[in-house]
């Protein structure tokens, strides 16, 4: 609608924005939640709204105030946690409240955030779901240690996206080129010749 519209608008003023953040209709705050230009006050109202969609969408602004981000990093509504996980611009600090969450969606988000710092990386490539470990893999900011780490992964779908990915150092998909499994050799060969 209308009110929508205007939600999402970046030029919309402070005054009206704060307004339409307390609209009746959860679908127009969901707008302004998506607003690049908010203040810190609408982000503190959105961040309590009774919707947990609202709130996702506010934990995805790139703009939102740490202080913002850390209250939703604790929200009972794991979806709202995992999209502060998303956010790329999630500080370390929350990163390692996140790490501690007991949603697996959570951690495999974390792990998919190319701006997901190297030492929570680190440490959920230990984690015991092959999910959350592939995800590490996968990602392209994981540290050498840790790619070093996951190419001796009990998982052959982890070692294939080892050797998948363009950051694996010549020396672990050599060792991968021998792996026991023929679809790790695979990959970790065809890495090679690239």
């Amino acid at each position: 609608g209308v009110r929508a519209t205007i939600a999402r608008n970046p030029n919309t003023s402070k005054e009206i924005l704060e307004l339409l953040a307390k609209d009746k209709n959860f679908w127009v705050r969901e707008s302004v939640a998506e607003n690049p230009n908010l203040t810190k006050e609408i982000f503190e109202i959105l961040a309590k709204d009774k919707e947990s969609l609202v709130r996702e969408y506010i934990a995805k602004n790139l703009n939102i105030p740490k202080k913002v981000l850390e209250i939703l990093a604790k929200d009972e509504n794991w979806i709202v946690r995992a999209s502060v996980a998303e956010n790329t611009n999630t500080p370390k600090e929350i990163f390692e409240i996140l790490a501690k969450d007991e949603s697996l969606n959570v951690h495999i988000t974390i792990a998919q955030n190319p701006n997901t710092p190297k030492e929570i990386l680190e440490i959920l490539a230990n984690d015991k779901n092959l999910y959350v470990r592939a995800s590490v893999a996968e990602n392209l900011k994981t540290p050498k240690e840790s790619l070093e780490f996951l190419a001796k992964d009990e998982d052959s779908n982890v070692r294939i996206i080892i050797a998948q990915n363009p950051n694996t150092p010549k020396e672990i998909l050599e060792i991968l080129s021998k792996d026991e499994d023929p679809s790790v050799r695979a990959s970790a060969t065809k890495a090679l010749k690239i």
